[in-house]
């Protein structure tokens, strides 16, 4: 059986229903609807297997404790490669027994002051440690080393939770998961998605055909989109998951445009497809609930909403990888504690994740300073950033700008930021250009985070943009 028809990024999905909760019930004021979309969603109480812990509708709900103080959400959302179902046949080879499985899982905290989130992807090829599980049947299974995702296919939802908490030390007791069909109606709902593609890509197991650059993609293309791993990227799960995290931010976008919350029909019909498309512990399934939750997440900047995969390392067998302990160790601990990952930085940049070192860029002087393109180079290079061309713009600009590759955005960033220039992302190549207008001050300095920075994590925040290699 290739393991690439059965290996599709299902948790985007969840975390898709997730969103679209979240950001269409904060401003369509919807009271009168949650009766009718209670009905939408399926609930699943699994706190019997959680080790006493209680996800009951009647429990201490989402956002306040007993004391009535309001605390921080831990939730592991998961999606499921189920082929039965509508909207889930058709995948995979015709005849085969493929069973269920979270093939990949995103832990997801909200601080209990509702500045920030972190959601950490867990690799589904991750070889852990999966606890004493019960399955349906009611019989132990678990206590083994195995890939993450199997631990759904043998204890469902509470295994994979279990799973999760062993590994992060958490007491995690809330879940949402969603399918196939569930993620292409949601696609739908919102009237497709913005993708960008640093090169074209055509798949042949898939049928997906885009070219290179932005465009809009909704259903099926979607669902290819984050779904393949040949043709695009290096092929590797982990490769994957940073695509999913460009469609998530770019959902999350769409969503919260005015286009799509000023106008009722689409509220309701995203609110029908996201309530519809998951399956969720008696809490997250609690309407009421949820919609308090998401009041209290409104004002949460996408910027302090942080995406990044467990740091791993590979497992030497060319397929499978570990847990890299000792940089995954301050990501679970910020999470128990409740501290923001990664820490901001003192000077009040934006995280960032490109070293000047690795930054080409040529210099134009588009004001009617003379000299001023020598000694912003001068400034550049004393940071460390690889000056190339340096001379005078062919026309003065208003304000300082930097010309760049949507392939090389993540270095754009740096540049940007220490500029306090705008963004034209119509460049080609590595090389960027930064053209000086009457606006510009001085090359800040900039501090790069080195959890951002890690090859494994590629952290990213909700505000970012860019484009899938």
């Amino acid at each position: 059986m290739p393991t690439s028809r059965r290996r599709w990024p299902r948790i985007l999905a969840a975390v898709v229903a997730g969103i679209v909760l979240i950001t269409t019930v904060i401003g369509a004021g919807v009271n009168h609807l949650l009766g009718n979309l209670q009905g939408n969603i399926t609930s699943l109480d699994v706190s019997d297997q959680l080790n006493g812990s209680t996800t009951s509708a009647e429990a201490a709900g989402l956002v306040y404790d007993a004391d009535g103080n309001m605390k921080a959400l831990n939730v592991v959302l998961m999606g499921t490669d189920t082929r039965t179902g509508k909207g889930n046949k058709g995948y995979g080879k015709k005849g085969m027994n493929y069973g269920e499985r979270s093939d990949t899982t995103i832990v997801l905290h909200v601080s209990a002051d509702r500045t920030n989130a972190v959601a950490v992807s867990i690799p589904r090829d991750t070889l852990v440690r999966i606890p004493q599980c019960t399955n349906s049947k009611g019989q132990t299974v678990g206590n083994i080393t195995n890939k993450f995702n199997d631990a759904y296919s043998i204890g469902g939802p509470a295994c994979t939770i279990k799973t999760v908490n062993e590994l992060t030390g958490m007491n995690i007791t809330n879940f949402v998961k969603i399918d196939f069909g569930g993620f292409k109606k949601i696609v739908n709902a919102v009237g497709g998605v913005e993708i960008c593609l640093a090169q074209p890509v055509k798949d042949r197991q898939s049928g997906l055909n885009l070219p290179a650059g932005k465009q809009t993609v909704t259903g099926e293309e979607a669902l290819a989109f984050v779904r393949i791993r040949h043709n695009i990227g290096d092929g590797s799960d982990t490769s994957r998951i940073r695509r999913q995290q460009a469609f998530i931010s770019s959902l999350s976008r769409k969503v919260l445009s005015s286009g799509t919350l000023l106008n009722p029909a689409s509220v309701i019909g995203l609110l029908d497809a996201a309530t519809q498309a998951i399956t969720a512990d008696p809490q997250m399934a609690d309407l009421k609930q949820l919609q308090e939750l998401v009041l209290s997440m409104k004002d949460i900047n996408p910027k302090n909403l942080t995406f990044l995969t467990m740091p791993w390392k590979p497992a030497g067998d060319g397929a499978n990888v570990l847990e890299n302990k000792k940089k995954a160790r301050p990501v679970w601990k910020a999470m128990r504690e409740d501290t923001e990952y990664p820490p901001k930085p003192t000077n009040g940049q934006p995280t960032l994740s490109s070293a000047p070192s690795g930054i080409y860029v040529d210099v134009f002087n588009g004001t009617t300073t003379p000299g001023l393109a020598r000694k912003v180079a001068k400034q550049l290079k004393a940071q460390g950033y690889r000056v190339q061309n340096v001379g005078n713009a062919k026309a003065p600009v208003t304000a300082t700008v930097v010309q760049y590759s949507p392939r090389w955005d993540t270095s754009a960033k740096t540049l940007l930021w220490a500029a306090g220039a705008k963004g034209d992302a119509t460049g080609n190549g590595q090389r960027m250009t930064l053209t000086i207008g009457p606006d510009f001050t001085a090359i800040k300095p900039v501090i790069i985070s080195a959890a951002a920075g890690d090859v494994y994590s590629k952290l990213n925040t909700g505000d970012e943009s860019f484009c899938a290699s």
